[in-house]
């Protein structure tokens, strides 16, 4: 059985096929706003249509009623949107009313339990940054959500005049040094720091607290930008909510 894996963010649409358990031919895009019609049909079209479909969805109702439409015109298949759950494939889940919990993270936190023994620790870096924490036995601790690089750096710009009037192209290059000079590199080193800052604080604060040695799993677009600042050591999983929808779509076959 072949299923196809969408994770549909704020910013980004990711997908592949899953075949034997594994990922294949997976993708990364844009999420695209008014024109996805033309944009599944330029990419997804020619794929053999899957026997099903499974969606994690943060994009919003809109963009999931778009992205249902099309599997079912194009390939006859229903879309199945994932919901957390307050219990599942290993996870149990800390929020108080467990559907409000991002599909991603929960999508997430499922592929990291499979992935390492003992506590851990997921970060995600992308629109937002998302931190989770599960103990070796799946209890979900609870987690955080602070705005990530784009978002913040969005915010200096809308929330100030001379900021915004003062920005031009950088000329330092590359990563920006530990003091700018130009406004440029000042937004774009202190937000970078700003959110070095804050992982690594939570991290070392959550195993503290935990008095346990803890792995740490980073995803997302940014999480690249972010590993070679941060302290400690981290498993760089890309693809790590699709593992995750990978997991739920194999041990979900007899429901779907």
């Amino acid at each position: 059985m072949t299923i196809f894996v969408v994770d549909a963010g704020n910013t980004f649409i990711k997908w592949a096929s899953v075949e034997h358990d594994a990922l294949k031919n997976t993708g990364r895009a844009l999420r695209p706003e008014d024109k996805f019609q033309a944009f599944a049909d330029e990419v997804w079209a020619a794929m053999p249509a899957p026997e099903r479909v499974v969606v994690a969805n943060v994009a919003g109702q809109s963009f999931g009623d778009k992205l249902a439409a099309w599997t079912d015109k194009t390939w006859q298949r229903r879309s199945e949107f994932v919901v957390a759950q307050r219990a599942a494939y290993g996870v149990r889940n800390a929020y108080l009313e467990p559907h409000k919990l991002g599909v991603d993270r929960w999508a997430a936190m499922i592929a990291a339990q499979r992935l390492a023994e003992g506590t851990v620790c997921v970060v995600s870096c992308g629109t937002a940054i998302t931190i989770d924490v599960l103990t070796g036995d799946g209890e979900h601790q609870g987690g955080l959500i602070v705005p990530g690089l784009a978002m913040m750096r969005r915010a200096l710009l809308e929330g100030t005049q001379g900021i915004a009037q003062n920005l031009a192209p950088s000329r330092s290059g590359g990563h920006p040094a530990l003091l700018a000079r130009d406004t440029q590199g000042g937004v774009q080193g202190g937000t970078l720091y700003a959110t070095v800052a804050v992982i690594d604080r939570v991290v070392a604060d959550v195993g503290a607290e935990l008095r346990t040695a803890m792995t740490c799993i980073i995803t997302g677009g940014d999480a690249a930008t972010l590993l070679p600042l941060l302290a400690g050591r981290y498993r760089h999983e890309p693809d790590l909510v699709l593992q995750g929808l990978a997991i739920i779509a194999g041990e979900n076959t007899e429901r779907a």
